[in-house]
């Protein structure tokens, strides 16, 4: 039995494009003992995830001194120690090598970055950088690497989409209720402020969606900390009747929500990607980036924006115009 503990204490995105991998892996080394150490902000994508199981970091957990971190770890990890533990951050990020260093485990692993602890294998990319390569063949590279093991194919053939429960669905039914036309969601909310755009920038969009004859429910979704911007702004539209506010209870719940639209318009955050992940017609503002990394499985179905003529968010003129492009 090869005991093995994986990190992955970032956004649900991250997570999403690190299923593949994980089921790959799960494929061809079934017997092996997976175990995530993961955030609160993705840990419901693996309720389903049932080859693994997995520990969720108090929010806080990067402000923690290297004791409490520590403590921490021996109270949330199912052993003592490990055979294996691998950072699947693709860049370096030093609050996580700092916990890679801290997890007990016989040998461990973390890309290449020059504030790496003494005691870590670094792994060195192929081509050297991440940059332009899909994002989940990144996180294939980092674990095949370190088991010495090819999980491209693999992964590229595994499903995309976290698994959903029937919880989901039934949330999703009794909110929406009963679906007799076209629905399309709009998710104008990032995790980070650089990825969110001005709410200015998205009114005369929804706006149009709002008044628009081509869809029976508009469903502006938001975490619910932006409830009250979502409030506001439906407040300043004319409180539209098809304009639903929605705030669904998990990361993971969302995608029953976005499996009801017949279409998603979002920016570059998790919603995007679990649309994109669940098959759904998707329009995507970006603000730059490497969209090649982070969305290269798109579809012909799919629309991508990188961003704006002007500057890194498009105008409002700019997302009607590609609105219309891709409707």
């Amino acid at each position: 039995m090869t005991t093995i503990v994986l990190l992955r204490p970032d956004k649900a995105g991250d997570l999403i494009k690190t299923l593949p991998v994980l089921r790959a892996l799960n494929k061809i080394k079934p017997k092996l003992v997976l175990h995530l150490i993961v955030s609160k902000a993705n840990e419901s994508l693996l309720k389903y995830e049932n080859y693994l199981t997995y520990s969720v970091l108090p929010s806080e957990w990067e402000q923690f001194d290297d004791n409490k971190l520590q403590g921490v770890l021996t109270t949330l990890l199912p052993y003592p120690s490990f055979e294996v533990a691998i950072n699947l951050l693709s860049d370096s990020f030093p609050s996580v090598e700092r916990l890679l260093n801290l997890v007990s485990a016989q040998e461990k692993f973390s890309i290449f970055s020059d504030s790496l602890p003494i005691g870590i294998w670094p792994i060195t990319y192929k081509n050297k950088t991440p940059i332009h390569q899909n994002e989940t063949l990144n996180i294939a590279e980092i674990i095949g690497l370190a088991l010495g093991l090819d999980l491209f194919q693999t992964a590229l053939e595994s499903p995309r989409a976290p698994h959903l429960g029937p919880e989901d669905e039934k949330e999703a039914l009794n909110f929406l209720k009963i679906k007799s036309g076209p629905w399309i969601g709009v998710c104008p909310f990032a995790g980070t402020l650089q990825r969110t755009h001005p709410l200015s920038h998205w009114e005369p969009l929804i706006k149009q969606l709002c008044y628009s004859a081509d869809f029976e429910k508009v469903i502006l979704f938001g975490a619910p900390t932006a409830l009250s911007q979502m409030d506001t702004l439906k407040q300043q539209l004319g409180s539209p009747s098809k304009l639903i506010l929605c705030s669904p209870s998990s990361f993971r719940s969302l995608g029953a929500y976005l499996k009801r639209c017949d279409r998603v318009i979002s920016v570059d955050s998790g919603p995007l990607h679990f649309s994109l992940a669940l098959g759904i017609p998707s329009l995507g503002f970006l603000s730059g980036g490497d969209h090649l990394r982070w969305f290269s499985q798109i579809s012909p179905r799919d629309k991508l924006v990188k961003r704006g003529l002007f500057s890194r968010y498009p105008s409002s003129f700019e997302m009607k115009w590609h609105f219309f492009r891709w409707k």
